[in-house]
C-alpha cells in the first residue's frame, strides 16, 4: 500500500535562482512521480520564484510557491525547514509520506523509487538517504579532504558494525549509511506528527529530527540507493553548513572529526544505556527521559589510535559470536559481515557530518 499514499515534498528556499529548475527538473523525473512539491521561498531578494513558476505545465506534479519574510534576527534554514514541512503536511492526507529535499539538489532519477523500496522492505516510517557531490565538483576539492572524509566514514562503519553485533535492528541491516542530511528525509505523516515535526533550531534540524525519531523508538532506515547530488559552493545560505564548512576546511582543516563519531568507550556505554532504556517498565517510570550523553569530540590526529581501538572490540565481538553462534548468529547474520568497502565506497560522495 505504500505505493499508493500521496507523496509531496516540502523545499526551503532562499535565493536560489540558478539552482531551483534544476531541481525541479530533477523532481520531476522520477519514475514514480509525486503529487506535490511546495517551495517555502523565505527572505528571498532573486528571481527564484518566477523561474519556478516557468514550469508551469510541465511539471507531472501540481507546484505550490509560498512567499514569506522571516525577521533577520530569526531567519535561519532550520525555521525555514520546520515551516515549510507543517505547511505541507496541514494539506496532505492522513497517511501520506513526507519528503524534503534541498533547493539546491539534484534528486537521483530513482530516488523515491527507492524510498518507497526502502519503506516497503523494511519495517520502517522513515528513511534518511545519502548526499553525493556531483561528479564534477567532486575533482574541486584538494585530495586531502576526501582522505580526512574516507578516514571518518571507515571509523564510523566500525562503530555502526559494533552497534549492529551488540543490538541488530532487522529494519536498518548493514550495509547503511551514517548521513542525515535534510537535502534527503522521507517519512510517514503520522511519524512526523509523533515527533512534533522538525525541530524548531537554527541549524541542524535535520540531525535532531533523527534523534527525535529515535527517542520516540519510530525505526528509520539509513538506505544507500537514496541518493542526492549536490554541488560544492563555497557560500551557502544555512550557517554551519556545508558551504560554510567546506571553506573554512579550504583554509585549515577541522582540529577536530565530525561529532558523530565517537570514541567507541563512549558508543558502548550509549548502547548499554538506550538498551536499558528501551528494557525498562515504562508504567513504572514513564517519565524516564531518554539517556543522552554529552560529546566526547575526536581529535583529527587521534583517529588512527581511535581506528585501531574499535577494530579491536569489533574482532572480539565477531569472535564471541563464532563462539556462540547459536545465542547470536540468528540475530546478527548478514549485518555486520559485509566488507567494510560497501560502506567506505567514496565515489563522488559528499564529505560528513557538518556539511550536512
Amino acid at each position: 500500500m505504500v505505493w499508493k499514499r500521496q507523496r509531496v515534498v516540502a523545499i526551503p528556499v532562499c535565493n536560489e535562482e540558478e539552482h531551483i529548475i534544476p531541481c525541479l527538473l530533477a523532481l520531476a523525473a522520477q519514475k514514480d512521480a509525486l503529487d506535490r512539491v511546495v517551495l517555502w521561498i523565505n527572505n528571498t531578494t532573486d528571481d527564484t520564484r518566477n523561474r519556478a513558476l516557468s514550469l508551469t505545465g510541465r511539471l507531472p506534479f501540481e507546484l505550490e510557491t509560498v512567499t514569506v519574510s522571516y525577521d533577520p534576527a530569526q531567519a535561519s534554514a532550520g525555521l525555514a525547514r520546520r515551516d515549510a514541512m507543517a505547511h505541507t503536511a496541514k494539506t496532505a492526507a492522513p497517511d501520506a509520506i513526507l519528503f524534503t529535499t534541498d533547493a539546491d539538489s539534484e534528486v537521483a532519477p530513482d530516488w523515491t523509487e527507492n524510498i518507497l523500496a526502502a519503506f516497503t522492505q523494511y519495517p520502517v516510517e522513515a528513511v534518511f538517504g545519502r548526499v553525493l557531490l556531483m561528479p564534477e565538483e567532486y575533482r574541486k576539492i584538494p585530495p586531502h579532504l576526501h582522505e580526512d572524509e574516507q578516514a571518518e566514514r571507515a571509523y564510523g562503519a566500525l562503530l555502526e558494525q559494533i552497534g549492529l553485533m551488540l543490538r541488530p535492528e532487522a529494519h536498518d541491516p548493514w550495509p547503511r549509511h551514517q548521513e542525515h542530511s535534510g537535502a534527503s528525509i522521507a517519512v510517514t505523516h503520522e511519524a512526523w506528527r509523533r515527533v512534533g515535526g522538525i525541530p524548531h533550531i537554527s541549524s541542524g534540524e535535520d540531525r535532531e529530527f533523527y534523534k527525535a525519531l529515535r527517542r520516540h523508538g519510530i525505526p528509520v532506515r539509513h538506505d544507500l540507493e537514496v541518493r542526492v547530488y549536490v554541488s560544492a559552493r563555497l557560500q551557502g545560505r544555512a550557517q554551519g553548513g556545508m558551504a560554510e564548512t567546506l571553506a573554512r576546511r579550504l583554509i585549515a582543516q577541522d582540529e577536530y572529526i565530525d561529532d558523530a563519531f565517537e570514541p567507541v568507550s563512549r558508543r558502548l556505554l550509549r548502547l548499554r544505556r538506550e538498551h536499558a532504556y528501551w528494557n525498562a517498565d515504562q508504567y513504572a517510570f514513564p517519565m524516564q527521559p531518554y539517556p543522552e550523553l554529552p560529546l566526547v569530540h575526536i581529535r583529527r590526529q587521534d583517529l588512527p589510535r581511535h581506528h585501531e581501538r574499535a577494530q579491536r572490540v569489533l574482532n572480539v565481538l565477531r569472535q564471541l559470536k563464532s563462539r556462540f553462534s547459536k545465542e547470536l548468529q540468528s540475530g546478527t547474520t548478514g549485518q555486520s559481515d559485509i566488507p567494510l568497502h560497501a560502506l567506505t565506497d567514496q565515489t563522488a560522495s559528499l564529505p560528513h557530518g557538518r556539511f550536512g
